[in-house]
């Protein structure tokens, strides 16, 4: 029998042999396994914060959304190379 669990973002989690397994729990809109900005993977408590109030991932909504909240609103997103430049930066 599977026993499936709570899992981030209002999903169901279980292993199966070497796999997880994840999948919504109710069929609403659930975060993304991955921020829709950058694609990193969502995987912390503070990410699904961050995708409830703006859609992307913790460090994305940190380094672009909260100092451009007012742009963000209004769909401002980063440009994918100001998205690469930002991991050269973090980088070096």
């Amino acid at each position: 029998m599977i026993e499936w669990k709570n899992y981030l973002g209002n999903r169901l989690i279980c292993k199966k042999e070497d796999f997880y397994v994840i999948i919504p729990n109710d069929g609403q809109n659930s975060m993304p396994l991955f921020c829709n900005v950058c694609d990193s993977i969502m995987r912390s408590k503070l990410d699904e914060e961050s995708y409830e109030k703006f859609e992307c991932c913790d460090s994305c909504a940190t380094y672009w959304a909260y100092p451009r909240k007012d742009d963000w609103k209004s769909g401002w997103r980063p440009t994918p190379e100001e998205i690469k430049n930002k991991y050269v930066d973090v980088e070096q």
